[in-house]
C-alpha cells in the first residue's frame, strides 16, 4: 500500500474511532468521496471501516456477502481504497486536515 492510500486509510480509521473529531463539513466531504465508487464497492467499503452511521463488519463477512475469498475482498478494499486516494476530492481534504492540524 502506497503513502496516499494510507494516509486515507489511517484517516478512515480514525473516523471509525473518533467520529466527533472532525467537522460536520468534512463528514459531508466524506460522504461525497466514497460515492466516487460503485454503490456496492462504496457499501463494503463503509461497512469495513464502520463510518457513516453504518455498522462495522468483519472482513469474513464482507467476503462471504459478496462471494469473495477474504484475501480477494482485502485486495478489492484496497484496490478501493486506492482509487479514492488519487482522487482530488481526497486531496484536497487531506490539505484542508493538514491546514487545520497545523492552526491547533
Amino acid at each position: 500500500m502506497d503513502a496516499l492510500t494510507k494516509e486515507l486509510q489511517s484517516f478512515l480509521v480514525r473516523l471509525h474511532y473518533y467520529p466527533e473529531s472532525i467537522s460536520h463539513q468534512m463528514s459531508h466531504y466524506v460522504e461525497h468521496l466514497v460515492r466516487l465508487l460503485p454503490p456496492e464497492e462504496e457499501d463494503t467499503l463503509l461497512h469495513y471501516f464502520g463510518i457513516l452511521d453504518h455498522e462495522q463488519k468483519a472482513l469474513d463477512e464482507l467476503a462471504h456477502d459478496a462471494d469473495l475469498s477474504a484475501e480477494d475482498m482485502i485486495q478489492q478494499i484496497d484496490k478501493n481504497l486506492r482509487k479514492l486516494a488519487i482522487t482530488p476530492e481526497w486531496l484536497l481534504m487531506k490539505q484542508s486536515l493538514e491546514s487545520h492540524i497545523d492552526k491547533n
